[in-house]
């Protein structure tokens, strides 16, 4: 969480001084769930939370904007409603934007720019790039004709440090190109290792790790060759994904080379058309199958109904069954119920929906 204290007198004094325009949006959830998988155990489900935005045109075509995420309630099962976060008023996160039609400069808990730009053919072991998870960190992008492009850096705090002494400095430069070159398009990152030690954040890789991928048309197919290497574990990965769109079927592949543990590879095919979509797949991740058959259907303009059976070979990964049916109540909001019954025992979100293991009703509320 980010502390941010904002009174009344300042947020008028920096709104007056620079004209700035201030826009509010939210989300409230209200709802109940059965299963003790639901963090603090079976039972309320309430949180709410609001994100106010300040912005202001400058000269040259400049816009600095800044925006944060509050938590008001975050209240998922267990008996007793926790309001503590009222009296803390923590940010859960935040940005301060310099921008014009070409680059923005972000500070806060901004994405990474591999995470944002990389384009991997297929399940690559090799290209595990950082992914961010709350941290604070700088980004810098832009585009420049066919070029779009990210660098990044991330903050060593004392939440995200090993041990929680962080040394504020900056660590682990990243980079990220994709360029659209008429008949193909390339991806290139790369990042550096990390210097200092991080924790709290399960997808950040400290290992320094260099990648690129080409991908085309011909008649109709779409191709993607790739090649990550992790330059600190000494492996690396060499893949190709193919897909194939046709009236209202698309199929789709993925083989990779791996130069430690097994090889990856993947099939899957989707069918839409009216209100029904259904997708089914199989995938081998290092020796461990995945498969999985999933649909939805648009009953009318209000009630969508969704379901799947998810088949996974690790007892701890997603795996399972899920039916749910959402009503769109109007104005931004809806009522789900849903039913999950996951395989492992600490699998709180289930499917491409993220439905919560157990039965739940949960009404969502957005403005």
């Amino acid at each position: 969480m980010h502390r941010i204290l904002l009174s009344t007198t300042a947020l008028i004094s920096i709104a007056g001084a620079a004209s700035a325009e201030i826009t509010w949006s939210g989300k409230v959830e209200l709802g109940y769930n059965t299963e003790e998988q639901v963090e603090d155990g079976k039972g309320v489900i309430a949180t709410a939370e609001i994100s106010p935005t300040f912005s202001t045109d400058l000269d040259f075509g400049l816009t600095a904007k800044a925006e944060a995420t509050f938590i008001l309630i975050d209240q998922e099962g267990g008996g007793g409603l926790d309001t503590d976060a009222l009296d803390d008023f923590e940010a859960e996160s935040y940005i301060l934007s310099l921008s014009n039609d070409d680059f923005a400069l972000e500070f806060g808990t901004t994405d990474f720019a591999p995470d944002s730009y990389w384009e991997s053919a297929g399940d690559m072991e090799a290209d595990g790039f950082s992914e961010a998870d709350g941290e604070t960190g700088v980004l810098f992008s832009g585009t420049y004709g066919p070029m779009s492009f990210g660098l990044s850096s991330v903050l060593h705090t004392d939440d995200f440090a090993d041990g929680g002494a962080g040394e504020g400095e900056f660590d682990q430069l990243a980079l990220a190109v994709n360029a659209d070159m008429d008949k193909f398009d390339v991806s290139f990152a790369y990042q550096e290792e990390a210097n200092l030690a991080f924790d709290g954040n399960d997808d950040f890789e400290a290992d320094e790790i260099i990648a690129a991928s080409v991908g085309t048309t011909l008649q109709g197919i779409d191709l993607r060759l790739g090649y990550a290497s992790n330059q600190t574990d000494n492996i690396d990965s060499t893949g190709i994904e193919v897909g194939y769109a046709i009236q209202d079927v698309s199929l789709g592949g993925y083989f990779v080379s791996e130069s430690a543990g097994n090889d990856n590879w993947g099939l899957s095919a989707g069918y839409e058309r009216g209100p029904l979509a259904v997708e089914v797949y199989y995938e081998d991740e290092q020796g461990s199958s995945l498969a999985g058959l999933e649909g939805a259907y648009e009953v009318n303009e209000r009630l969508v109904v969704k379901a799947g059976f998810i088949d996974d070979e690790d007892a701890n990964d997603d795996g399972g069954t899920y039916i749910g049916a959402e009503y769109d109540l109007g104005n931004d909001a809806s009522f789900l119920l849903s039913f999950a019954d996951a395989d492992a025992e600490d699998e709180d979100e289930l499917g491409g929906p993220e439905y919560r293991n157990g039965v739940t009703a949960l009404l969502t509320l957005e403005f």
